[in-house]
């Protein structure tokens, strides 16, 4: 489930400015599971800060010049995000549900190191 959201939170994101702007205030890199996810992610937040557009060319632009552009599964994967995306008006909730995910993996990483630390 958490995969599908990412890919509509993208999908969003090239589709709509305010997309971006509410994942950026929002999400972190590790609020991703997936390392293609993250890759992404980064390079979105990374054409963010330095005020350029976000869309397939530039993401795919940033994606490359990190090396990271084949791991994520190249153009064909890129360019099909927006494509996933019913409406752009849900983002707000699919960023929601994403943070959510990211923060049980987080309570379930420190609870497993807690019960580390006690054995």
């Amino acid at each position: 489930m958490t995969y599908r959201l990412s890919k509509l939170c993208f999908g969003s994101m090239l589709l709509d400015k305010d997309a971006v702007v509410s994942a950026i205030e929002v999400l972190k890199e590790d609020s991703f599971y997936r390392e293609d996810n993250k890759a992404i992610y980064s390079a979105m937040l990374s054409l963010y800060t330095k005020s350029e557009p976000i869309d397939v060319i530039t993401v795919k632009a940033e994606l490359m010049e990190n090396g990271n552009f084949e791991r994520v599964g190249g153009l064909e994967y890129l360019a099909a995000l927006p494509e996933k995306v019913p409406t752009t008006t849900n983002v707000e909730r699919y960023i929601k549900i994403v943070e959510e995910k990211a923060m049980t993996r987080n309570l379930i990483q420190t609870a497993n190191e807690l019960i580390a630390l006690r054995i």
